[in-house]
């Protein structure tokens, strides 16, 4: 409601002053122009309330779940030396190394 009165009075002056409008013209035309905006206000706020309560909740669930366990950070596999002496890291050769083709 406020997004609609603070528009209001806004783009009156401007339909006023800025479009030279006859006062019963900007006062409409403004009020036009509020609820378009006011719309769209609405729009963005409902489309955004689904996803800003799942975050809330998300964000209670985990307060409540308390401290997590340590976790330790990924590390990369150990190297393995393929069959003709060069290193094999995921089954893939060792960038660095030259290539014998």
């Amino acid at each position: 409601m406020t997004v609609l009165l603070i528009g209001w009075a806004v783009l009156t002056g401007v339909e006023r002053w800025a479009e030279r409008a006859p006062w019963p013209s900007a006062v409409l035309s403004g009020l036009m122009w509020a609820c378009v905006v006011a719309g769209v206000w609405w729009f963005a706020e409902w489309t955004q309330s689904p996803l800003r309560t799942a975050r809330q909740a998300a964000e209670a669930r985990e307060r409540a779940a308390g401290p997590g366990p340590e976790t330790e950070t990924p590390h990369e596999p150990e190297a393995d030396t393929g069959a003709d002496g060069e290193q094999v890291v995921a089954g893939r050769p060792d960038s660095s190394a030259p290539s014998r083709r």
